[in-house]
């Protein structure tokens, strides 16, 4: 008997929230409250580095992808590189498409956390090449135009040439034929860090 668990749904939103930033909150616990609907919890519980593997698949399974792009970006499938295929095969042109690049571009080419693990975001580091060549596409394909273009167009371009697991033959696009200096100068310094 887990008096946590069972009574996971009497509790008020702001217990709710409360548990869920607890690092050190047992795996039943955690699953009640994936299973709850309430989705700021889930927000928090997602950004808790305790995360035990059912919740977090829990969590994934539920409909949109919201969760799917903070769990990703927050490390929890950095060793299942089939996860950052699925999101992005099945999700990215839709969360481009509603306004949503942000979450594309924190979840695969990096970004901070703000909330209980501060600092750089873990899950980016693992993106593998694939998806960095096809963000790549886009970029140059002009997909990402709207509002703010040439700042998130430039801004994905400057990330993917800093990204550790871009390939080296984007880096060499990056450097000679974008068409912003700057982007050309970081590409040049990591052609010339790669050897």
């Amino acid at each position: 008997m887990n008096p946590l668990a069972d009574n996971v749904f009497q509790m008020t939103n702001a217990e709710l929230i409360g548990l869920a930033k607890n690092r050190f909150l047992d795996y039943e616990t955690q699953d009640k409250i994936a299973l709850n609907p309430y989705r700021r919890a889930h927000m928090y519980l997602i950004d808790n580095p305790g995360l035990c593997s059912t919740s977090r698949d829990i969590l994934w399974n539920k409909k949109g992808y919201v969760n799917k792009f903070d769990l990703i970006s927050m490390g929890h499938y950095k060793d299942q590189p089939e996860k950052y295929h699925e999101l992005y095969d099945n999700y990215a042109d839709k969360a481009f498409a509603r306004g949503g690049g942000y979450r594309v571009y924190r979840a695969f080419l990096g970004g901070y956390s703000y909330g209980g693990s501060y600092g750089m975001l873990p899950g980016p580091q693992s993106t593998p090449t694939s998806i960095l060549d096809s963000l790549y596409d886009r970029v140059q394909n002009e997909r990402t135009r709207g509002y703010g273009y040439d700042y998130y167009t430039t801004s994905m371009a400057r990330a993917l040439a800093n990204h550790p697991n871009t390939s080296t033959e984007t880096i060499v696009k990056l450097s000679c034929s974008y068409p912003e200096q700057e982007v050309n100068k970081i590409a040049l310094k990591e052609l010339g860090r790669r050897g």
